[in-house]
């Protein structure tokens, strides 16, 4: 059937008298961008991306920290929700993800985090071969314009600028002093050699405006006449001639329609992504069976293995009456809200990585202070995200119903495990004791939320606040295994011309964003495939 543009896409690019492109990506976050921006640079390959929500050109995009002006939950968000979660009161936990050109990456908080080397190294234990840190650092460089400048850990002359604040503010600035005395190193480089310490924060953002993949990867690429880009068009599942991928059904504006590819990727994130799998007839069998779809291959994995990065909150009240509390006052805050650029325009500037886990051979809990109180106790106030950065608990992406449009089950899980309720705890401590610093106390009062400090009600707090990061990942797994959905270089097992290529595949979560190391992926499966050459897309 015919495919039809949609406003803010590219013409349509060249195809053969069949209709057949030679990849086709599904999903237009921080890996699709990628891919089609890497995979179209080659004038005779023939890319196409479809993109279920609009293009990026809501003006609240641009802004640092458009969340807080009603991206989040809003148009261009799938506005997710867990399963009941036992460990948080059975509370169903909100969980975006971006449905939008540039995907999450339009619509979230735009820290730039690689994680620990131990990450990469341990999937390449866990069977992702050629994904260790050495081996996947140069596709990290790749994506960077670093403001640190070119070094063996950082690239410059990328499509994603990475940047520091450039106005820091005294609550910043006094945690991580107060970081410093606690006993934390000073780490001016969370994405250098060493993780741990206390520092300030990176983020994809210059001259003040926020830098997806969208914008610094998809939009030049878009002038390309071998790329097409279809915003608006809700994949409905994977056409397959018996276990080959041959294109996708999906649904636009104008109807429904079939588009055809020698190679199909779906990089929808890790929770629409398992979803697509298993609407396709692919997954476990006995799932697929009761949503009454035939199989096609059996892989128990899809959908198993999910991971998130769960954060309770803590929140002080600000101390009124020093010089520089103007920033705080009520005005500037509801400055985020009505996305103008006032003093704090970025709320995160600080964080810390800590080890609290017995033995831990690298941080296992982020802290990220917010120059506002999260929680509603106080205006003006101050909050601290604690974020377990290694959860043990996995849970599942399982359908609702064969609608494609309808949100599936999402449980992680969250605390499941106790070695994850003994970090949030931790990490809770500690960042009391951080606060109780002299030099924070003479800018901020007792906790508001939690008012006591016992292990019991820390945890009884972290279970009443906790909320998602938006961090999904591990839905698809790579590995060569009976359990794994894709081999190290993301095919799907079983299935010729069909990969997943986006958070899905990681076999364990890196400690910290995940937004980078997606991008990462993106630009290494680009490689993968551009190595592998014509056969990989030719009949």
């Amino acid at each position: 059937m015919g495919m039809s543009t949609s406003e803010g896409a590219s013409a349509a690019a060249p195809h053969d008298p069949n209709g057949t492109f030679d990849h086709l990506i599904v999903g237009g976050g921080a890996a699709g961008s990628v891919l089609a921006a890497r995979l179209s640079e080659n004038p005779s390959v023939r890319v196409l991306l479809l993109e279920a929500g609009p293009a990026d050109t809501d003006p609240r995009i641009a802004p640092p920290h458009g969340l807080f002006g009603g991206l989040l939950r809003g148009e261009l968000d799938w506005s997710y929700d867990t399963v009941p979660q036992k460990w948080l009161g059975d509370r169903c936990v909100p969980t975006s993800a971006g449905r939008v050109l540039g995907g999450g990456g339009s619509i979230n908080y735009q820290a730039w985090y690689r994680g620990h080397r131990s990450d990469y190294d341990g999937w390449a234990t866990l069977g992702m071969e050629g994904w260790s840190f050495d081996e996947v650092l140069p596709a990290f460089r790749r994506s960077e314009d670093h403001e640190l400048g070119a070094s063996p850990l950082h690239g410059v002359g990328g499509p994603i600028p990475v940047t520091t604040p450039k106005d820091v503010n005294p609550l910043s600035l006094a945690f991580i002093a107060a970081g410093v005395e606690y006993g934390l190193p000073l780490n001016r480089d969370f994405n250098g050699a060493e993780l741990d310490g206390v520092g300030p924060l990176y983020s994809n953002v210059r001259d003040g405006e926020r830098y997806s993949t969208a914008r610094g990867y998809l939009h030049p690429a878009m002038r390309r006449p071998n790329l097409a880009v279809r915003a608006g068009a809700l994949v409905h599942r994977v056409l397959l001639d018996g276990t080959r991928a041959t294109g996708v059904a999906y649904t636009d504006a104008a109807g429904a329609h079939h588009a055809y590819a020698h190679s199909v990727i779906l990089s929808a994130g890790a929770v629409r992504s398992p979803q697509l799998l298993m609407l396709s007839g692919i997954g476990p069998a006995d799932h697929l069976a009761d949503q009454h779809i035939p199989v096609v291959q059996h892989l128990p994995g899809v959908g198993v293995g999910l991971q998130d990065h769960p954060s309770a909150l803590i929140g002080w009240p600000v101390v009124r009456g020093a010089t520089w509390l103007d920033a705080f006052s009520n005005e500037n805050q509801a400055l985020y809200t009505e996305q103008r650029r006032g003093p704090l325009a970025s709320i995160g500037q600080a964080g810390a990585f800590l080890r609290c886990g017995d033995g831990a051979e690298a941080p296992d809990v982020e802290l990220t202070p917010m120059l506002i109180d999260l929680l509603g106790n106080s205006a003006p106030g101050f909050s601290c995200m604690v974020t377990v950065l290694t959860p043990k608990g996995r849970g599942t992406v399982r359908l609702a119903s064969t609608d494609p449009a309808a949100a599936p089950l999402i449980d992680p899980r969250y605390y499941a495990e106790p070695a994850d309720r003994h970090l949030v705890v931790e990490g809770l401590h500690r960042t009391v004791e951080i606060c109780e610093s002299p030099i924070m106390r003479a800018l901020i009062g007792p906790p508001s939320f939690p008012t006591t400090t016992d292990d019991a009600s820390l945890l009884k707090s972290a279970r009443e606040s906790t909320i998602s990061i938006n961090h999904p990942a591990g839905t698809c797994r790579a590995g060569e295994d009976e359990d794994s959905v894709v081999n190290p270089a993301l095919q799907v097992h079983g299935i010729t011309g069909l990969r997943v290529i986006d958070a899905s595949v990681m076999p364990a979560i890196p400690r910290g964003n995940i937004h980078a190391p997606s991008v990462m992926i993106g630009e290494r499966a680009a490689d993968l495939i551009l190595t592998a050459g014509e056969e990989e897309v030719r009949p």
